[in-house]
């Protein structure tokens, strides 16, 4: 099964990289086609990117995951955009990942974006069964001036062998732009039935036309401590600020926020979704 989980993440990721290159040659601009209004995605655009992730479990122990995942996004009329994400994940002493997601949404690129998310998530475990996770809700971002507010909230359905349950899950953050290429933001979590804290960072390189950025991201909770770093590369109109990208583009990739929290398993026992055996 490994070989094939590979060969369809080399497949996905080929076809957003070649999807995004294409991107690359659009029109500069949409707006004019909406007489001066912005729309909702400003034309088809979409992002690669590619990190390297620490993970502390309280009682399991640590690991070093590996990421590569992608999104295409479209303009769908003048007010709503569709997004495609796809990617795998590989972390040592659980196995890999891959999965797909979709956004539908309504954007102001002035004011506020509001749709619907929706992913699947297979974990290829090393040891014991495999793991599928779905999530599925509402995200929404208010903009004001150089603050952005952002928010999900919906449910997250674990399968596990014989484990089987669906939990709430939210998550609140703030964003400031300190410059229009540099971004920090904070805020809080809820998966699997723990919450979590959530701090990062993402700069735009003065370089490249302006599309390449360096990222970083941390959660710490009751018992599940990240570390993330990587690398984004946007596609798209060249030349816009990391601001304008994130207001007019592409929203952000969840697919493997998953180990933010835990989840319960049926002895009561917290452990990331990954967990082997001990989810039967």
């Amino acid at each position: 099964m490994k070989n094939s989980v590979s060969y369809f993440a080399i497949i996905a990721v080929s076809g957003m990289m070649g999807s995004t290159a294409f991107a690359a040659d659009a029109p500069a601009s949409f707006e004019e086609k909406f007489d001066g209004v912005k729309p909702a995605v400003s034309g088809i655009n979409g992002k690669i990117e590619a990190a390297y992730t620490y993970v502390d479990v309280d009682n399991v122990g640590d690991t070093n995951m590996g990421e590569l995942a992608g999104s295409v996004a479209f303009p769908v009329g003048e007010r709503f955009g569709l997004q495609f994400d796809g990617g795998v994940a590989t972390a040592n002493d659980f196995g890999t990942g891959f999965g797909a997601a979709v956004h539908a949404f309504w954007r102001n690129p002035d004011t506020a974006l509001l749709g619907f998310y929706g992913d699947v998530v297979r974990y290829d475990t090393d040891f014991g069964p495999d793991v599928t996770t779905w999530r599925y809700g509402a995200e929404g971002e208010l903009y004001l001036d150089r603050v952005s507010l952002e928010g999900f909230i919906g449910g997250d359905t674990v399968d596990a062998g014989g484990f089987n349950e669906t939990y709430f899950s939210a998550e609140a953050m703030a964003a400031f732009y300190v410059t229009d290429d540099f971004r920090i933001h904070a805020g809080v979590g809820h998966r699997f039935d723990d919450t979590f804290g959530r701090v990062g960072a993402e700069a735009m390189l003065p370089f490249a036309g302006r599309n390449v950025a360096l990222f970083g991201d941390g959660t710490f909770g009751d018992d599940v401590t990240t570390a993330r770093a990587g690398l984004r590369v946007y596609f798209g109109e060249a030349g816009k600020s990391l601001k304008d990208r994130h207001r007019q583009d592409d929203p952000r990739i969840r697919l493997f926020d998953v180990f933010g929290g835990s989840f319960e398993s049926g002895d009561d026992a917290k452990t990331p979704p990954s967990c082997g055996e001990s989810c039967t």
